[in-house]
């Protein structure tokens, strides 16, 4: 184990079994392959976490966000200790300092600040694990609380354990060029009635919208809004974005209404993501290898090795003149 953050794939599957792998209950995540408010809200959402190719190229304002506004007074406003029906708490907020943990962070963002609420409705049951992240990282400011995070061998195993199995990538840190796709992830939640994005790479919160304009009820009509608009920076040809839906745990809600048939197809969800959690784990290429040998032997004993290799030179030369008769205009792909 290098103590690096590996990256992992922005999987519904993935984030469930990572936030309950930290003792995270009655929680899942689900991926919305349309952004628009129905569909969203159908699931009565906590948050959403959103993965989006970050502009390498481009030199970020500090001073104001794009949309929205910073909200430092959010870190540091306390609740009011005289009414305790009064769910306001300082947003949990940290930043990031490492690469490859932003998933993770984004997902944190949303339960630790879920986790503080005093409002029975919003309240989440995060484990021991993230309790103890929280209440030891609660008066730290958002540069220390990014550092705890990254320090955090216990989170950072469970992060680990989800990343592809691959000994062709290197453990070896650079700066990103304009000329890679680096892709982020940042969170979107309710938080005291007043709707913010977390992204670990900006100075603050920013806030959308009024303070105490968006309780959770409406959170799905106030972030499609600011995530449509988002979008429409990027050009028309760029689709590389994924939105994931945090809400409860499915299978809780399908028992709650006696309802068999959701239920059952809920399991059976889940145990196709326990299948590709453990496909994730495992290198295949030694695997690889031992097929190759097989084969190979089986082609020497059957006296048809020279052929089988011929065979297979013609294949590939082939499929590289197709490639050339393709790129020298063949027909384009429709995108319409």
């Amino acid at each position: 184990m290098s103590g690096g953050w590996n990256t992992i794939e922005s999987d519904a599957g993935v984030f469930t079994y990572l936030i309950e792998s930290l003792g995270v209950k009655n929680v899942q995540f689900e991926e919305l392959v349309s952004l628009d408010p129905e569909s969203l809200q159908v699931l009565n959402p906590i948050g959403v976490i959103f993965l989006f190719k970050y502009p390498t190229g481009e030199t970020q304002p500090r001073d104001k966000p794009l949309d929205g506004d910073f909200d430092y007074t959010a870190l540091t406003d306390p609740p009011n200790e005289n009414n305790e029906d009064d769910p306001h708490q300082p947003v949990w907020f940290a930043a990031q300092t490492i690469q490859n943990a932003c998933g993770t962070q984004a997902l944190l963002s949303v339960l630790l600040n879920k986790a503080t609420s005093t409002s029975r409705s919003e309240a989440l049951d995060i484990g021991p694990t993230l309790r103890d992240f929280k209440d030891f990282t609660a008066a730290f400011p958002a540069d220390l609380r990014g550092e705890a995070l990254s320090n955090s061998d216990r989170i950072r195993d469970v992060h680990n354990s989800f990343a592809r199995s691959s000994p062709f990538i290197s453990d070896e840190s650079r700066v990103a060029t304009e000329d890679d796709d680096v892709y982020h992830f940042i969170a979107y939640t309710s938080i005291n009635s007043t709707l913010y994005e977390l992204d670990g790479l900006q100075p603050a919160p920013i806030r959308h919208g009024d303070a105490g304009a968006c309780p959770p009820e409406i959170f799905a009509d106030a972030v499609v809004p600011v995530l449509q608009k988002r979008i429409a920076r990027y050009p028309a040809t760029e689709i590389r974005f994924n939105l994931l839906a945090m809400c409860e745990d499915l299978r809780v809600k399908a028992r709650e209404v006696g309802d068999a048939e959701m239920l059952a197809r809920e399991e059976a969800k889940r145990r196709e993501w326990e299948w590709e959690n453990a496909l994730r784990r495992h290198n295949f290429v030694g695997f690889v290898g031992e097929v190759m040998k097989g084969v190979t032997a089986l082609k020497l004993r059957e006296g048809s090795y020279d052929k089988w290799v011929e065979e297979a030179k013609t294949a590939t030369r082939r499929r590289m003149e197709e490639r050339r008769g393709r790129a020298g205009g063949g027909d384009e792909m429709d995108v319409t």
